[in-house]
């Protein structure tokens, strides 16, 4: 009988047989029920690719077959995915689980924040019950159609964010399997980004900074919220914590993460210089100045909270300093400040494009502003933060036409 190459991670049948003992030897048994002992033996093919058996022997037929089985289990248990090899046939979920390993390492340039956001996208639209993607192997998913129909159905149901989002997570998995010499093109490159059949209404606009009254509006009210007298302890650190991050971030032009990632060590009142740790790439690693009401305003918060642990701690705990705040939670505080002092349009990153038009206005050259804000390409700053203004007044132009 011709026996069924094994793949890798897979094992034969489990073959038993029943023995006697002769002497100093086991044989088999003529006649099973009075065998003495039972041996259950099977061949398996490793991760490795190399073919070996399990063999295990019990009192009885079941436990053999049993402890065998628990055996195989235990050695064909898949290897941890940062040191998982990849072929043609990999489930396409257990490839990309692969990949999200070799992202999450320290030598892959991939800031934690990106790593983080393409796991949770993973994770929640990819390898989940009801994806067209779960069952497929590697080669399969390597299809433009399938890929297609996949995105267009995330964008009409989850809309456009979440489908460019996974767009890239399934980029880079094909990606990485070119890389690794398993496929020779991905597939993603041949499709055009997708839009969702059903746009939200957008109740924001991202586009727009704040002027500076406008901003500097923002900022007090925060602070007239957190000094209400009506408010319980919890709810004034709450506000507190709010108004400290919102300042921080306007006259900073760091992004909310960097922000909540804040610590005191990393900033020194004597020069009124801080490091802002970047969360999103190494170039956004980077020391500046803060203006003096700023350097106040700190001042001011460590009188309150002390120089210990994180700048803009968790405020929901008492010794919580070394508890970094809930992004959720922190985005909700923002936005009720944002809400409350009339600026419903606004958004947390609305103060970062803030900075750079500001900025941009008094003549700071674009690199330098790219310095600020933690930019590698100053062209990105250009193109996407200056404020734009598209309904405004333009008499100012109109007098050189």
């Amino acid at each position: 009988m011709v026996r069924k190459a094994l793949g890798l991670g897979e094992h034969g049948e489990i073959e038993t047989t029943p023995q006697v003992r002769d002497g100093n030897r086991w044989v088999t048994a003529p006649n099973p029920r009075r065998a003495e002992r039972h041996r259950a033996r099977a061949y398996f093919r490793g991760w490795d690719g190399v073919r070996r058996d399990v063999t295990v022997v019990a009192n009885t037929k079941a436990a053999a077959i049993k402890g065998c089985e628990t055996r195989l289990t235990e050695r064909l248990r898949q290897p941890v995915a940062s040191e998982q090899t990849i072929t043609k046939s990999t489930p396409f979920t257990t490839a990309g689980q692969v990949w999200l390993a070799q992202a999450a390492r320290t030598d892959s340039g991939l800031a934690a924040r990106s790593g983080f956001d393409y796991r949770t996208s993973f994770e929640r639209h990819i390898d989940t019950d009801g994806s067209s993607l779960r069952g497929l192997t590697l080669e399969q998913a390597n299809d433009p159609q399938r890929l297609r129909i996949f995105l267009q159905t995330l964008a009409d149901r989850r809309g456009s964010g979440a489908s460019k989002l996974t767009r890239s997570v399934i980029s880079n998995i094909l990606n990485f399997a070119v890389d690794s010499g398993v496929l020779t093109s991905n597939a993603m490159r041949q499709i055009r980004a997708v839009k969702s059949q059903n746009p939200k209404v957008e109740l924001r606009d991202r586009t727009r900074a704040f002027t500076r009254e406008e901003r500097d509006h923002v900022i007090a009210y925060a602070d007239q919220a957190a000094a209400r007298l009506d408010l319980n302890p919890r709810s004034v650190r709450r506000r507190e914590t709010a108004a400290g991050l919102i300042g921080f971030l306007a006259g900073t032009g760091a992004r909310i993460d960097e922000g909540r990632s804040m610590r005191w060590d990393d900033y020194d009142p004597t020069t009124g210089t801080c490091r802002i740790r970047g969360t999103k790439s190494t170039s956004s690693d980077r020391v500046v100045n803060l203006p003096q009401w700023l350097r106040d305003r700190l001042e001011q918060r460590a009188t309150r909270t002390g120089r210990n642990g994180l700048m803009f701690a968790a405020p929901a705990l008492l010794e919580g300093e070394e508890q970094k705040w809930d992004q959720g939670n922190s985005n909700a505080a923002i936005r009720e400040m944002l809400d409350g002092a009339g600026y419903t349009w606004a958004v947390p990153h609305t103060f970062r494009r803030t900075v750079a038009t500001l900025l941009h206005e008094a003549g700071v050259p674009i690199v330098r502003i790219a310095d600020q804000l933690g930019h590698a390409d100053p062209g990105m700053t250009a193109r996407v933060y200056l404020g734009r203004d598209f309904e405004g007044d333009k008499s100012d132009l109109a007098i050189h036409l």
